[in-house]
């Protein structure tokens, strides 16, 4: 029997949102690494051997210790310590995760931003990361595109594989003043259910990032303080850490940046979070402000398109003929997009049930009802194959929205 002292979430153990990732201890024996997104127990995982995740998998709050451990055939001792070890890294709900996110908000805030992460990928110092950055600048052609950029959609992912897409996006921008940075990123880890700020700014290479205090003030004063609830949603996703050297690097350091998670509108919505914003109201008041804040100000959505192969669901590897089928149907969302009607191209998206998992549709439908663009031009286009067996494909496009 598991001790009558222990908590009530140790004795009915609720697993957060994890990313589990099999791997091998040093004796080769097949082992799960718990990643939390979030990264509470700042970037330390727990691992547990392979035929644990039976009893991970029943820790849903409606389970006891007991329950579980009868049905994967367990002592119970071997199920309360996994569950301890578990909640003491943070991945489960209860007080140990409150007071963790608590301290991590605490320290997020006194620093002012977000840790680099991703964006290190470019070189150790400032000098490395603006050598790389000038480089591929100067290895791309201009596009050359006219009129005033008020919006732009860019890659999320990988520098070295996708430079291209962003150097061309980037290019648009670079003799343009920008007075202040709307940046959308996607939510896909996050428990957020409707649209997310945050009060902080970025680190990259480059430098800091600070955030628009003034325009999160008018954000919060239109939509309420339940846009920040879910604040750290933000450590989850990369895509607009991504953007930061290179606004830093063609726009201008000390541009200011609002950044905002967007929900994907395929996913059905929480009716019972009365707090969440929705994707109206956060479009409707970035207008709003954005017509009331003098100097101009550009709607960054980073986004990646299609997510295909083995590791996406798909049955077989990534082919020529599938690249071929890809790029064709990227294409003709792309045209869908271009039109400007994001109702439209949502109503695309639907109407073909998403076949090759487009991932960023809520940040490009967003930045359609922010910018209400006259037109749109296609920059560039690539496909990204993440390994050399086919087992995983990445797409990615840079568009300007005028």
């Amino acid at each position: 029997m598991s001790s009558p002292n222990l908590p009530e979430h140790i004795q009915k153990p609720h697993i957060r949102r994890i990313q589990p990732i099999p791997g091998k201890d040093p004796q080769g024996r097949p082992i799960v690494q718990l990643r939390d997104p979030f990264m509470l127990a700042m970037n330390k995982m727990l691992a547990i051997p392979l035929p644990a995740m039976q009893a991970v998998q029943r820790f849903d709050g409606e389970h006891d210790l007991q329950q579980i451990a009868d049905a994967v055939k367990r002592p119970i001792s071997d199920i309360q310590v996994l569950a301890q070890n578990m909640d003491q890294a943070g991945l489960l709900w209860g007080p140990t995760c409150d007071r963790m996110e608590a301290e991590l908000k605490d320290k997020l805030h006194a620093d002012g931003t977000f840790p680099m992460r991703h964006s290190r990928a470019l070189g150790d110092n400032a000098d490395a990361a603006r050598t790389r950055l000038r480089q591929w600048m100067h290895d791309t052609e201009d596009p050359e595109i006219d009129g005033t950029i008020r919006g732009l959609i860019v890659p999320r992912l990988d520098f070295n594989a996708l430079w291209p897409v962003y150097a061309g996006a980037y290019h648009t921008v670079r003799n343009q003043t920008v007075d202040h940075i709307i940046l959308l990123g996607c939510n896909q880890s996050g428990l957020g259910s409707g649209v997310v700020l945050t009060q902080l700014g970025f680190q990259s290479p480059l430098g800091r990032a600070t955030a628009d205090t003034p325009m999160i003030d008018a954000f919060r004063q239109r939509l309420g303080d339940s846009i920040l609830r879910d604040e750290l949603d933000h450590i989850t996703e990369h895509g607009p850490e991504m953007q930061i050297p290179w606004i830093q690097e063609c726009i201008g350091a000390d541009t200011p940046i609002t950044a905002a998670l967007v929900p994907d509108p395929l996913m059905p919505t929480d009716d019972d979070d009365e707090g969440a914003i929705s994707h109206d109201a956060f479009a409707t008041a970035a207008r709003e402000i954005i017509a009331a804040t003098d100097g101009h100000t550009l709607v960054v959505a980073a986004v990646d398109l299609s997510s295909v192969g083995p590791q996406a669901g798909e049955p077989r590897p990534v082919d020529d003929q599938r690249r071929f089928d890809v790029e064709r149907h990227d294409r003709e969302m792309l045209g869908q997009f271009a039109s400007g009607d994001s109702k439209a191209f949502l109503e695309e998206v639907r109407r073909t049930h998403n076949p090759t998992r487009w991932s960023g549709l809520g940040p490009m439908s967003m930045a359609l009802d922010i910018v209400q663009p006259r037109e749109i031009e296609l920059i560039d286009y690539r496909q990204m194959m993440l390994d050399d067996k086919g087992m995983a494909m990445i797409t990615d496009a840079s568009l300007t929205l005028a």
